[in-house]
């Protein structure tokens, strides 16, 4: 693959309508279709049991689904239709995970893979989003192929604190944002 310098990257991907970068994140503003497109597919699915968010969750997981799919021009969105990934781009199977929150992220906070220990994916890359609460701002934080975050992620039981004292809400896996790489070097 072609290698562009990270300055490139950065300014390929101010250009693109709705974006910025800033502090290493690609930020996006999702636009009113963004946000009924989102509530749709969220309202599909409805509210699963023992929701600890209330369904809110979907719109803010479909949200980081919009953005970047928006994000990787010519990529597919797949997932309303395939249950291992959410978008399909140069070949590639890739799931976006997101999480809400209401400040702007941090390197030091964690991104997540809600799953089982013994957790096979079927996908080549995982794309992590941060979406404000009120739905008017998507970071998207990073990214890793499916086999570094298998490595380089660790495993947290439901319950288990932190060091900064925050508890998990489910298992899974979980890296900190600064071991993602930016997404502004995704090809």
């Amino acid at each position: 693959m072609e290698q562009f310098p990270q300055k490139s990257k950065l300014i390929l991907a101010r250009k693109r309508k709705g974006f910025e970068v800033k502090d290493n994140f690609v930020v996006y503003t999702p636009t009113s279709d963004d946000l009924v497109v989102a509530h749709k597919r969220s309202c599909q699915l409805g509210v699963l049991p023992n929701s600890f968010t209330q369904g809110v969750g979907r719109m803010a997981g479909y949200l980081g689904e919009i953005a970047v799919h928006k994000y990787l021009k010519r990529s597919k969105y797949v997932g309303d239709s395939v249950f291992t990934h959410d978008l399909e781009y140069k070949k590639r199977k890739i799931e976006v995970k997101s999480k809400s929150c209401a400040t702007p992220p941090k390197p030091h906070y964690s991104a997540s893979v809600n799953c089982k220990k013994q957790f096979m994916p079927d996908n080549d890359a995982y794309f992590f989003t941060r979406v404000r609460k009120d739905f008017m701002i998507v970071w998207i934080v990073g990214w890793l192929p499916t086999t570094k975050l298998l490595k380089k992620a660790t495993y947290k039981n439901r319950g288990e604190t932190d060091t900064d004292g925050f508890v998990y809400k489910t298992s899974g896996l979980h890296i900190d944002i600064e071991d993602l790489q930016s997404a502004t070097l995704f090809q």
